[in-house]
């Protein structure tokens, strides 16, 4: 069954008592009386997409084969302006985004179930031909009072040969993230191997509080290169394996590895505490 299309003004004229949640720089998300959630481009945007050689209507339409992955609110409505499709209607998904959830963490076991959670999406996502480049931005990421973990933003998705118009600037500047191993530049499509870096990023940094993106730049404070072994030793992180999967990312020739049990190994061997009235940091401390 087709994604049906509706006319935006009408369709907003048929549902007064919306509400405008969030204005971004290039998007509008407003909540319908239903729970549902209408996502509207502006037109720098649209350009953006249209410039990849795929409209947003074309991407739409795409969600329709899509739907065998489970762990996405996929697009219900497809909504234009002016003979132009620049918005979309999604289910609502109950609970909180991923910003609000990794700010609260102070159970690593509990969280390693969330983000193993996060692999196996990106895992199944991968074998329909999705990739996730804006990932690390938290707010696309949502957890459900039942710790259900869904990824939503569609139009930020690589779909299949559909290019994505961006990626988490938390993952590096295009420099270090638009290289062969994370970027084919013949097809303009984002490996996979970008996304496993994805995972292991916001892993470190949510239970670390380290950037992993720092390895490789000048220390401000003493002008030294800050190395992969400066940042395992500062948060005591000794075991070789996780050293190695952390390598991997920044190696050219070699393919990248998931977390997966590490999670667990990581959960047994720290604990987090709460932060003293003054630190607005999480304090990580070895069992």
């Amino acid at each position: 069954m087709s994604i049906p299309k509706l006319n935006l003004k009408e369709f907003l004229n048929q549902n007064k008592g919306y509400e405008i949640l969030k204005r971004c720089k290039d998007t509008t998300l407003i909540k319908l009386p239903n729970g549902e959630l209408l996502k509207i481009l502006d037109n720098e945007l649209l350009n953006r997409i249209t410039n990849t050689g795929y409209s947003l209507e074309d991407r739409l339409c795409e969600a329709e084969y899509l739907t065998d992955f489970t762990n996405f609110p996929w697009p219900i409505i497809m909504l234009e302006d002016e003979d132009i499709v620049n918005s979309y209607v999604m289910p609502y998904i109950p609970g909180v985004d991923f910003t609000d959830y990794y700010e609260n963490i102070f159970d690593l076991t509990s969280y390693a179930n969330i983000h193993s959670q996060i692999e196996n999406n990106i895992k199944k996502g991968n074998n329909i031909g999705i990739v996730f480049p804006d990932l690390c931005t938290t707010e696309n990421i949502r957890i459900t009072d039942n710790n259900k973990v869904f990824f939503i933003d569609y139009d930020g998705l690589q779909i299949k040969q559909m290019p994505a118009v961006g990626f988490s600037d938390f993952l590096g500047t295009p420099n270090e993230v638009l290289k062969k191993k994370y970027y084919d530049y013949k097809s303009d499509l984002f490996t996979k191997e970008l996304d496993i870096k994805s995972a292991i990023f916001l892993y470190f940094v949510d239970v670390f509080g380290i950037n992993l993106a720092a390895a490789n730049k000048i220390n401000p404070h003493n002008g030294k290169v800050v190395t992969l072994d400066d940042i395992f030793s500062i948060i005591n992180l000794d075991d070789v394996d996780i050293q190695q999967k952390v390598w991997k990312l920044f190696q050219s020739s070699e393919p990248n590895e998931f977390l997966e049990e590490d999670l667990y190994k990581i959960a047994e061997k720290y604990k987090l505490v709460m932060p003293f009235p003054n630190d607005p940091i999480k304090t990580l401390i070895k069992k």
